[in-house]
């Protein structure tokens, strides 16, 4: 969350003054030198000395190996730091280990972290919005972090951001106030701060071995800050694994890297960070339960009947200048490009077609054909621009943001995997689009006898969006559609010190996620010869979010309390169509979310912390609605993919060179969601898990080495079993319904060794 340090040690002063003498400064430079003290380094451990304005930025992230529910503008956050992150790479990945935080629920199909499923506090992970360094990373197009939780054609091993490549992260619950650039974050949004280099040289190498064939390794360097005090991190790593299911092996690369050059004394600061991921593997199935029950929760078609193998890669370059103009006027401007690429091919044995009690199980593809190739690419550019506006301990905030995206997506059947791909001809689809996204804001950040702080603000969020579909098989002309919007939200967040440990803090807001580009699939394919594809009838999701909480900390102990109630209107819900293999988004009526988040720890003794969290969270419709598809709900059925509870507890300790940890996750039922988007009467039953991890650094005396660490990780320990993921499935050529499962991952032990130098 973009803002700036408040100068160390400033006296406050009344805001008419501040606002004088900062107008007075302004006009004349040398007044504002001659008056100003000079600025403190805001961390004396890093080369940046411009830190964010806001106290929810790195300094206040959590340092264990739990997350606790903190406050930040009237909004719950949830914090991991460094420590967290660094330590469990053999067991944990960017995403599952936001299971650490309250409320939250993440699977995955392998240990590298493809296929994610994400959900906070009930919300999916399309309805959530992503940053990395305070700009977005979701896809504009799919929404989620992936391209979608449940688009059957997302882009499935898609790694944007590995845990080596951040310095914390954090989870804000609910939307998020206007400076935040996060789109379509209507349930909550998940930040990830970059990795930036500190002052003294350091280098390292690593690599572990894990359950399933897994097994990384990489090495870091740390330049520290030369005569002219920049400095530069550099990192490259590689996971592999054989994975948990049959026939599935997986890997990925990953090289990173930030530059960070202050300047003026430390008033500014230019930075420049590169990062690049890829991941190569056999793509899992989602197989028929009766198949999973009948020959293990491992099984996977054997590749002689059909496999699909996908490549996926993402970039992203971020350029970043902070300066003060003077004592009064911090400017944030950062500009980024990002691109992303997947290469799926897929293999279905025409000669070979499973059944299962005289049931198909899966479809061959359009014209005979065995292969078939997915190809989506995006690239995306953008800007934002913060003003900062200090007046003692207040600051008002002005600025912007905006990006361009540009897509294309396509699916040929080919006889062989060299055969060419010709439009018109063996084209599933062919299409391009284009989404323009722009946001202007204003906040303030306003302190009243040191105890109140209230923090108003609103946005103006813009979306304009087309695409365009060559013929083929699922579109019989070319055609084009699109459409624009623009919405307001406003954003009132408070937050009130009853005493010096505890805080009563609350909001409401305003928020949209604008429609996915599965949204104007439909339109396109009611195109004819003689009439033009019909208007858009998707319009944006809405949601207005009450939240209330209560924060006490003392020296030993901390304990949270969140409510919240959420109402949406035009509710997003998605259909798989199997007849042609493509995903549609559309209004399914109103709901309402309910949920209830608590978290504490307790200290004993010093390095030894108790921890745990319970939320619980409901989710209904709240109007009936019916789509085209032949699906319906009515007010007071339940939203499928939510857990009806979430919890953990754990205790870690330090204890010398010894860092450990033992926590247990338990998740509630979850009802079951049907092909047509809406809910059925059956449910996941409730799973739990057990986890542990330990780190001892050895004591080494040989030159050069500063310390060698030795990391120990256990997940799921005492080997449950259960689906992380269920659809419904009708049966093509009989009555009656299936499931389609994704099997949790069984257990998984993990030793990693790094040495520094």
């Amino acid at each position: 969350m973009p803002s700036a340090t408040i100068f160390v040690g400033r006296p406050r002063q009344s805001l008419c003054r501040t606002a004088l003498f900062g107008a007075l400064a302004t006009a004349f430079p040398g007044l504002a030198t001659a008056h100003a003290r000079p600025m403190a380094v805001a961390d004396h451990a890093k080369v940046v000395k411009i830190t964010s304005v806001s106290k929810s930025g790195k300094e206040r992230m959590q340092k264990g190996q739990e997350a606790g529910l903190g406050e930040a503008h009237g909004a719950p956050v949830a914090r991991l730091g460094a420590h967290a992150l660094h330590h469990n790479e053999m067991s944990e990945n960017a995403q599952t280990i936001l299971n650490r935080m309250p409320g939250t629920n993440v699977t995955s199909t392998n240990p590298l972290g493809t296929r994610p499923h994400i959900s906070v506090r009930g919300f999916s992970g399309t309805q959530l919005g992503y940053t990395y360094d305070g700009l977005p990373i979701g896809d504009l197009f799919s929404g989620g972090l992936t391209g979608g939780n449940y688009n059957y054609a997302a882009l499935y091993n898609l790694v944007p951001v590995t845990l080596g490549e951040s310095s914390g992260i954090s989870v804000i619950y609910g939307p998020a106030e206007p400076v935040v650039n996060s789109i379509g974050g209507i349930g909550g949004t998940v930040e990830y701060a970059p990795r930036l280099p500190g002052k003294s040289f350091s280098a390292s190498v690593f690599g572990g071995v894990g359950s399933f064939d897994t097994r990384s390794y990489g090495a870091e360097v740390n330049t520290g800050a030369s005569k002219h005090g920049g400095a530069l991190f550099l990192r490259a790593a590689h996971h592999g694994t054989g994975n948990y299911l049959q026939n599935s092996p997986d890997r990925g690369n990953s090289f990173y890297g930030a530059y960070v050059l202050p300047s003026r004394s430390g008033r500014s600061q230019f930075s420049a960070i590169v990062l690049y991921n890829n991941n190569s593997g056999y793509i899992p199935a989602r197989m028929p339960a009766p198949l999973l029950a009948l020959h293990g929760p491992n099984y996977q078609w054997p590749r002689s009947f059909t496999y699909a193998y996908g490549q996926a890669t993402h970039e992203m370059a971020i350029l970043g200048y902070k300066t003060y103009m003077n004592r009064y006027v911090l400017l944030d401007s950062k500009a980024f490009y990002a691109y992303t690429r997947s290469n799926q091919l897929a293999y279905q044995n025409p000669a070979v077609t499973p059944t299962y009690d005289g049931n198909i199980t899966y479809f061959p593809f359009g014209n005979g054909a065995p292969y078939s190739r997915y190809i989506y690419v995006t690239r995306t550019a953008g800007f934002s621009e913060a003003v900062n506006l200090l007046f003692g301990s207040d600051k008002v905030t002005f600025g912007g943001f905006g990006a361009a995206s540009i897509y294309h997506s396509s699916q040929y059947w080919l006889a062989n995997p060299q055969a060419a791909s010709v439009p018109g001809q063996n084209n599933a689809w062919d299409e391009h689009a284009y989404r323009i996204y722009g946001k202007i804001y204003a906040q303030a950040e306003l302190h009243f006898l040191g105890a109140l702080t209230i923090v108003p603000g609103v946005k103006e969020e813009y979306v304009d969006t087309a695409i365009n579909d060559i013929p083929g098989a699922y579109y019989s002309v070319g055609a084009s559609s699109g459409n624009t919007y623009a919405k307001p939200s406003p954003y009132l967040g408070a937050s009130f010190k009853l005493t010096r440990h505890l805080k009563l803090y609350g909001g409401v807001a305003q928020a949209y996620k604008f429609p996915n580009i599965s949204a104007y699939y439909s339109a396109d394919s009611f195109a004819t010869a003689t009439s033009p594809p019909p208007g858009i009838t998707v319009v944006p999701e809405k949601v207005t979010s009450y939240q209330l909480g209560v924060a006490f900390h003392s020296r030993r102990m901390a304990l949270g309390a969140a409510l919240y109630r959420q109402y949406f209107a035009h509710t997003f819900s998605s259909v798989y169509d199997v007849t042609n293999g493509l995903t549609y988004e559309y209004n399914y009526g109103a709901s309402r979310y309910t949920g209830l988040n608590l978290t504490g720890s307790y200290e004993p003794s010093r390095g030894l912390k108790i921890y745990g969290s319970w939320s619980l969270q409901s989710a209904h419709y709240t109007s009936n609605a019916t789509n085209s598809f032949g699906s319906s709900v009515k007010a007071g059925d339940p939203k499928q993919y939510t857990p009806h509870y979430l919890a953990n507890i754990g205790v870690s300790d330090r204890y010398g060179r010894l860092t450990s940890a033992l926590w247990a996750s338990f998740v509630g039922s979850q009802v079951i969601g049907t092909l047509a988007g809406g809910p059925t009467t059956s449910s996941m039953p409730a799973y739990h898990t057990v986890n542990a991890s330990f780190t001892y650094t050895l004591p080494v005396h040989a030159p050069g080495i500063k310390s060698l660490r030795a990391a120990l990780n256990f997940t799921n320990i005492l080997n449950s079993h259960a689906y992380i993921y269920e659809k419904q499935f009708s049966y093509p050529n009989g009555p009656g319904n299936y499931n389609e499962a994704e099997p949790m991952m069984p257990r998984f032990v993990g030793v990693e060794l790094k040495a520094t130098f």
